[in-house]
């Protein structure tokens, strides 16, 4: 079965995770990154997601998982080692119409997660359409190997070029082409070596050449 990707903007929206495992806690640290109000619902915590709850990073409800805990999420996440709780999850939140997924049971998801290689803002994502999760981790070690932190770092300085580049009264041809010309130059090589300075400048020279000299910078 082949999948449509996708990115889903999960700032401050509610999401259930059902579990209390490393699993789950992998699961809930991802979606507390990506800005989402986790709930989670387990008998018992690892420690990790106890000192989550204590500081007020996710909420908790101690018990097992009963229909009321869908009541207005709008992703659900079960991982459990109970596949009769992942079962229930599953139909009770298909029933309402929810996005779900059953940790490594894709027939009982709406949609899975794929391997994720993150560098900054930069986000590859990795999916065998759930046929062996072994080989996306292969692609995803691969993958890694090959793309570097000093990507997330280009991608901070073209996403700050860009942002002052769409202020300038240039064509989207215009403003297309200096972006395209930065992301193709020698700025990652320069990163990669320590020379970040020189990779800024790269970005100024060609803002100064679209109008007028402006030093950008990247947070």
């Amino acid at each position: 079965m082949r999948y449509y990707p996708i990115h889903l903007d999960l700032k401050n929206r509610p999401v259930l995770v059902v579990g209390g495992g490393v699993i789950a806690e992998g699961k809930a640290l991802q979606l507390v990154e990506a800005g989402a109000a986790v709930r989670l619902v387990s008998p018992t915590l690892t420690a990790q997601l106890s000192e989550m709850v204590n500081q007020s990073m996710i909420e908790y409800r101690c018990g097992n998982f009963i229909e009321s805990d869908l009541a207005g999420v709008v992703l659900v996440i079960s991982a459990t080692n109970d596949q009769s709780v992942n079962e229930e999850v599953a139909q009770a939140a298909a029933a309402r119409g929810l996005l779900h997924n059953v940790v490594d049971q894709p027939a009982l998801c709406s949609f899975i997660t794929p391997a994720l290689v993150t560098r900054g803002d930069l986000q590859i994502s990795i999916s065998t359409g759930g046929g062996s999760p072994s080989v996306a981790q292969r692609v995803k070690r691969e993958i890694g190997e090959l793309i570097g932190e000093e990507y997330g770092e280009l991608l901070a300085l073209a996403a700050a070029l860009r942002a002052e580049v769409r202020k300038r009264p240039a064509t989207f041809e215009q403003r297309r082409e200096l972006l395209r010309t930065f992301a193709e130059s020698e700025a990652v090589d320069l990163i990669r070596a320590g020379r970040r300075a020189e990779a800024q400048r790269i970005a100024d020279e060609l803002l100064a050449a679209s109008e007028s000299p402006v030093h950008i910078t990247s947070h």
